[in-house]
Parts: C-alpha cells; sequence; structure tokens
C-alpha cells in the first residue's frame, strides 16, 4: 500500500492552493490588460500543442460542461503546489493506494471548500464542485482508459490530466490561460450599469467615495475611478463656466500609458482651441501629496503655458504641507502656473455646487465605466450596487 506523502493541516493546504490559484490569476491578468495579440509566451514556452487544444477546448465548455471545469482547475491547482509529489488521476484517497504519489486527501473537498469560493470571488459562476456528477465520482484514475461517459470534453479533460503528469511544472502555466480565457469572457458579459437620476451634491458625492473606497478583491484599475469621475465633472462644468469658453476636453488617455509617451501633463486635460494645454489635473490615489510630486509635477508643465494645474489626491491627508505649499508658490513664480493641491473628495463637491443640473455628471461616469480598458468586471458590478443601495 503505497504511503501518504503529503501532510498538510486543512489550513496550510488552503493557503497553498489559493497562492497558486493567485499566481495563474495574476498571469492571466497581467496579459489580458496589456491587449496584446496572439498566445502568451507562458504558454507558447511551457504547454505542447496538445495541452493547448485541449485546454481550449474545456475553455470553450466552461459554462455548459462546468463540472468537469472546475474539476480541471482543482486538478491543476493541486498540481501546480504539489507538482511531481502527487498524481493527480488519482483524485479520491480510496484509489490512492494504487499509486506510489497519492495526495491523502480527496479533491472534492478541495474544490468545494477552496477551489470554489476562489472561483466565486473572482465573479467565475458555475458548479459548486467539481464532482457534482456521478461520472465524475467513480473511484478510477482520471487516465486516458478511464470509461466514463463525462460528455463532450471527455477527450479533453483526460488529455489534460495526462499532460499535466507528463510535465508537472505546465500545470500552472495551464492553469493561467484557462482563467484568461475565463477573464476574456467575464469581461466581454455586457453589464447594463444604472444611472442614478441625482441632483444633491453630497448624495452624489458619496456615490462616489464609495466607489472609489470599496475594497475591490483585485484592486488593481481603482485608482482610475476618481480620474473617470472627474472628467465626468469636467465635460458637463466646460459647457457651463465662462472659463472654458472655446475650450475643450482632451480624451483619456489609456490608463497604463505613461505621460512621456503621450506628451501629456496630467491625467485630464482641457485645451485651447489651438490644442494646447489650459488647465490639467494629476490625480492621485490614496497617496499624499509631497513636495517630489509638485517637482514631478513642474517638470512636465516646465515647457508649457498652463495657466491652472490640480494635484489631487484622495488619501485623507490632503491638505499641502509647508514645504509643499511654497514648493506651489515657487512654480507660480517661475512658470507663471497657478498650481492648486487639494483632495479629491472637496474638489468634486465644489465643482458639482458649480453645476446648474448636477445630474449630468454620472450618465458621463456611467459611459467612462463601461468603455474604459482599466475598468473590471468588479468595479462596474460594485457601481452597480452602490446605485441600487445594495452597497452603504
Amino acid at each position: 500500500m503505497a504511503k501518504t506523502i503529503i501532510d498538510n493541516s486543512p489550513k496550510d493546504l488552503e493557503e497553498r492552493i489559493n497562492s497558486k490559484l493567485n499566481e495563474a490569476y495574476q498571469m492571466a491578468e497581467d496579459y489580458f490588460f496589456r491587449k496584446e495579440k496572439g498566445m502568451p509566451l507562458f504558454v507558447a514556452d511551457h504547454l505542447s500543442q496538445e495541452f493547448i487544444d485541449a485546454i481550449e477546448d474545456i475553455a470553450r465548455q466552461c459554462e455548459k460542461a462546468s463540472t468537469g471545469y472546475l474539476n480541471i482547475i482543482t486538478g491543476l491547482a493541486i498540481k501546480s503546489v504539489y507538482l511531481g509529489n502527487v498524481d493527480i488521476r488519482y483524485h479520491q484517497k480510496q484509489i490512492q493506494k494504487l499509486t506510489d504519489r497519492p495526495a491523502g486527501f480527496n479533491f472534492r473537498v478541495v474544490s468545494e471548500k477552496i477551489v470554489y469560493p476562489w472561483m466565486e470571488r473572482h465573479e467565475f459562476h458555475g458548479a459548486k464542485s467539481g464532482w457534482q456528477t456521478r461520472t465524475f465520482e467513480r473511484p478510477k484514475p482520471y487516465t486516458l482508459t478511464y470509461d466514463e461517459n463525462i460528455g463532450s470534453i471527455k477527450d479533453s479533460f483526460l488529455t489534460v490530466y495526462d499532460q499535466a503528469e507528463n510535465k508537472p511544472e505546465s500545470a500552472l502555466f495551464a492553469l493561467a490561460l484557462l482563467l484568461l480565457r475565463r477573464i476574456e469572457l467575464r469581461e466581454e458579459s455586457k453589464i447594463i450599469l444604472a444611472t442614478p437620476n441625482i441632483q444633491d451634491v453630497i448624495l452624489i458625492s458619496q456615490l462616489f467615495e464609495t466607489h472609489f473606497f470599496y475594497k475591490y478583491k483585485d484592486s488593481k484599475g481603482a485608482s482610475r475611478l476618481p480620474v473617470l469621475a472627474l472628467h465626468a465633472i469636467y465635460s458637463v462644468l466646460i459647457t457651463e463656466l465662462q472659463r472654458y469658453k472655446n475650450k475643450h476636453l482632451k480624451a483619456l488617455e489609456a490608463h497604463s500609458a505613461a505621460d512621456a509617451q503621450t506628451g501629456s501633463i496630467g491625467d485630464i486635460e482641457i485645451l485651447n482651441e489651438d490644442s494646447t494645454p489650459f488647465e490639467a489635473l494629476e490625480v492621485k490615489h490614496q497617496i499624499p501629496i509631497n513636495k517630489a510630486i509638485v517637482d514631478s509635477a513642474k517638470q512636465k508643465i516646465r515647457g508649457s503655458r498652463v495657466d491652472r494645474y490640480y494635484i489631487l489626491t484622495t488619501n485623507h491627508q490632503h491638505e499641502p504641507s509647508q514645504d509643499v505649499l511654497e514648493e506651489a508658490e515657487n512654480v507660480k513664480r517661475l512658470l507663471g502656473t497657478q498650481m492648486i493641491i487639494n483632495g479629491v473628495i472637496p474638489t468634486i463637491k465644489y465643482y458639482l455646487r458649480l453645476l446648474t443640473n448636477p445630474a449630468l455628471v454620472l450618465p458621463e461616469y456611467v459611459k467612462l465605466l463601461e468603455n474604459d480598458t482599466a475598468i473590471s468586471f468588479e468595479h462596474r458590478d460594485v457601481w452597480n450596487k452602490i446605485a441600487t443601495g445594495d452597497i452603504r
């Protein structure tokens, strides 16, 4: 009888499985947001074409065959943790005596207690277990001769297990490819966003504040939200204030684009008729403004004749220190640009009070949420919950 070589507490097992799922997800998400074409290098460098084809087939059928899909996710996650020390084809304790590399636990428990909750946290909905139907529960290893009828994914399903055993280190990259395809599917599903019809400045500000500071499972993209809100406000503001007569609001650059590459002097720019910058805003999320940030802004605007430059932060400490104020005054003296340091929320409240109809801002914000590539499914989903009162 084979000896169990894995000795993990339930807590340790959960941490290790979650760690590998997170690692694979990060690879997948990084590739997705880079908007590159073709197969990711982490796939091309580590997976055989047979393995890729099987994974792609499983991914295409992830909704129709959600039990088999979650089974594969579970198996690959376990393989990523234990590599060659465990033969993942032997998924039940009662058959692990047939291998010299037993896991010592049932994969079904991992699937239900660890993998399914992780999938739900990432808005990947489907079966609650990879062993939800009897055809996956048979006390037989998932070898190429597995004779149960598991439907249209059978060949691909068994190929994935076979390939992962032949090259254990490839399991993590196969897992990343599966998650990449699921991210693509999730992000393509169009969410109809709620657009509250609210005039009250305080209520609108509270909506923004709740959206900015929500504790997202994946924080990437959250720093874009204040930029979108301020851009939405300016899109209304320039139509009403005399200061912005004959001025136009520049379209937002991609979130990942560096200012040095685009020639931008800030996150948001209002331009003169000749497209030179008239006013600009630099928006920091949760970062207090210091002298170095002001100095960096000074370098950006040195070659322009921008009239006013805002540096705004969502950090609770947004009042400028004395050395920051002195540096801002120095910019005014040397370059003729009025530099204003303040908080995002106070600025939003001030601007909203200047508007004849503050409610016009929210439809503009929703348009940006729908179309901005840095905004994920989670940010949109949370906005709907905030806008409909499910989150306060």
